[in-house]
């Protein structure tokens, strides 16, 4: 007997399901249009977006509008709506962040994050509540590896970085804001369950309790993939079931705030993640035996403290350990590897936030991070390093309202590093200039730096002990236009140059410094308010790359291998006030050059995919989405397949 029950039919009810929401919802739509054509928007998703509170631009707690850098945020009640897993899949149709894995699209696989035709994940700095994440070893995190359920919002911040977070923020920041517990709030039980293609499966519970000092939030999520999904790579005559990929991601999350008299608020935020991922390696040579388990408790603990006798001076002293177990085995007619690496860090940060007067902030502290990396082979490769990384640096910001309407910031960063030849200064300047009420002009310089990592360094075969940091000097300057209510336009011109920039280079397996190369390009985004419930969004990434010196003199004036891709999204959404939500988005990925060279190269493809939420009571909502809706074949790396049609559904309920 045929199950009714197929991919097909059911992409189509969720395909039936999302239309018929939008063609309902429309009618209701334009029959109050015609009857209130004269009330304005009581709150537009413009405002939405320029209002969002965001810390990553200037260390501090502001809003989007009030920042001299561009900055996007997809907020707590979108990644609901929406139905992303992992803090890696929500940064999807963001302009100016290319988020294409090395290791393919399934859920788990190891994440990227490529800022402004940076070309490595190590190139951007990630933040958890703004301290850094970064590991030594790999030099980045895997986004992957952190479920969305705990995630309040996730900023994104392109463009260097340097001045107020140090090594790494050459292409931008990525900060992750966790949701925190309430006080004087009764017990809160949220829980979830979402099944789809793929042997997909995800379960979710969270309990949150606060009192009128006190308050605690504790969840745990499991998210669970097969992945085995077919492929076909036409242009390297490859084709077949992507096998032994499956995933298993597990997050536990504990909160606690107290506080403490007055004056001052104590914070703990404690996750644990773990993630069992089975590795097929590319589907050109599978490693149908390889797996590998990924560790990590995140700790920190803050104290916040109000000097003074009003609100105008803020003193945050942090604590934090990040501990990272992870294991690679794999047993195939070479012998067997069993690969061990460990990495912890241990940090501090203290910084004041000081309000001077009406006109005048100043923001500044100390940072300081050690960090470790272990790793031993004793098999195939017979392998082992321990080394460690030392990161300490002052800094301040200081920012003047030169006239209500002309604000500016001064920066400056004193680094000792132990792997940067003693010590980097970064500095750095913006502006932002309100010209009438709907247009504001915005420029920013800054000096930037990356440290080579671990592996870069010391793993046998595949370093190069010969690395010396990445020197950067980036540039922006963009324009917001606002048309009433109704749309909303930002422009960024970029320009990037990197001095010694460290390049994966293909054809030797090996890191290099490329002596000096530019990114530039263009980051262009309108938002339409098309009526009250309606609202759509367009971004467009042109990025611009080349190698201006180097010491393979055959390769200046290419561009660097990864670095000029350029992608556009284009979205649609419709959303009313009892919570109906329908979006179908689409995303265009251009050509894709592999090596320095510039003879080889992946080609572009697009994605069409459908989101969507549906409230049963007030308390129990039903989402769906299909990924993907074409099932298009694509590579998202040489001989890595993306993931073909993908579709869930799920139930997410809230009780009090």
């Amino acid at each position: 007997m045929t199950s009714f029950f197929t991919p097909q039919t059911i992409c189509f009810t969720i395909l039936c399901f999302l239309c018929s929401s939008i063609a309902v919802f429309a009618q209701e739509e334009n029959d109050l249009d015609d009857e209130q054509e004269t009330v304005d928007f009581e709150l537009t998703v413009i405002d939405q977006l320029l209002n969002q509170p965001v810390y990553a631009p200037s260390r501090q707690e502001e809003t989007v509008q009030d920042a001299t850098r561009a900055a996007y945020v997809i907020n707590r009640e979108q990644i609901e709506a929406q139905g992303y897993r992992t803090v890696n899949e929500a940064l999807k149709y963001f302009p100016g962040i290319f988020i294409d894995s090395t290791a393919g699209s399934r859920l788990g696989a190891q994440s990227s994050q490529i800022f402004r035709g940076a070309n490595s994940s190590s190139q951007t700095l990630i933040l958890l509540d703004g301290r850094p994440l970064n590991r030594f070893d790999s030099g980045n995190f895997d986004l992957s590896n952190l479920t969305t359920d705990n995630v309040e919002r996730i900023e994104l911040i392109p463009g260097g970085s340097s001045v107020l977070f140090g090594s790494n923020a050459i292409g931008g920041v990525i900060n992750i804001v966790t949701r925190q517990p309430e006080f004087n709030q009764p017990v809160v039980v949220e829980t979830g369950l979402d099944v789809g293609n793929f042997g997909y499966n995800r379960q979710k519970v969270g309990v949150s309790f606060g009192a009128e000092n006190q308050a605690v939030r504790i969840a745990y999520d499991r998210t669970a993939a097969t992945n085995d999904f077919d492929y076909d790579i036409r242009a390297r005559n490859l084709s077949g079931t992507r096998d032994n990929a499956a995933s298993n991601i597990q997050n536990i999350n504990l909160q606690a705030v107290s506080q403490l008299g007055d004056r001052h608020r104590l914070r703990f935020n404690g996750i644990y993640s773990s993630k069992d991922l089975e590795i097929p390696s590319s589907v050109s040579s599978p490693s149908p035996n390889a797996t590998q388990y990924d560790n990590n408790w995140l700790l920190s603990l803050d104290l916040e403290s109000r000097l003074g006798n009003s609100d105008d001076s803020l003193l945050t002293t942090r604590l934090f350990a990040d501990l990272n177990d992870f294991r690679f085995f794999d047993e195939n007619q070479f012998g067997t590897t069993d690969a061990r690496y460990e990495n912890n860090s241990f940090g501090a940060q203290i910084q004041h936030n000081w309000q001077l007067n009406e006109t005048q902030n100043l923001t500044y502290g100390f940072d300081y991070r050690y960090l470790t990396a272990k790793a031993e082979d004793p098999g195939v490769f017979g392998f082992s390093y321990d080394e460690n990384l030392s990161q300490g640096a002052i800094f301040a910001r200081y920012g003047l309202d030169v006239t209500p309407e002309l604000a500016l910031n001064l920066g400056v960063r004193q680094d000792f590093n132990s792997l940067a030849d003693g010590s980097v200064t970064s500095p750095s300047a913006g502006f932002a200039w309100q010209v009438g009420e709907s247009t504001r002009i915005r420029g920013n310089y800054a000096r930037n730096f990356r440290v080579p990592t671990a592996v870069d360094l010391y793993f046998p075969g595949f370093s190069n002990p010969d690395l010396v940091p990445e020197l950067g000097n980036s540039f922006d300057l963009g324009i917001d236009h606002r048309f009433s209510d109704r749309a909303l336009v930002r422009l960024t011109y970029f320009n990037n140059t990197l001095d010694d920039a460290i390049v994966f280079d293909l054809g030797t397996f090996t890191p290099q410094n490329v002596r000096k190369a530019r990114n530039q390009g263009l980051e262009a985004e309108v938002t339409l308010q098309l009526s009250r419930s309606f609202s759509a969004f367009a971004n467009y990434t042109w990025n611009n790359s080349e190698i201006l010196a180097d010491a393979d003199p055959t390769v200046v004036g290419n561009e660097v291998a990864f670095a000029g891709t350029d992608y556009f999204n284009v979205g649609l959404a419709y959303e009313n006030p009892q919570g109906i939500y329908a979006g179908i988005f689409l995303k265009r990925v251009g050509d894709r050059l592999t090596n320095n060279a510039n003879t080889e190269s992946l080609a572009g493809y697009t994605n069409l995919d459908l989101r969507a939420r549906y409230p049963i009571s007030d308390t129990v909502n039903l989402t769906a989405s299909v990924e993907n809706l074409f099932d298009a074949d694509f590579e998202t790396f040489p001989a890595y397949p993306g993931v073909g049609r993908r579709f869930q559904i799920g139930v997410n309920a809230q009780f009090r």
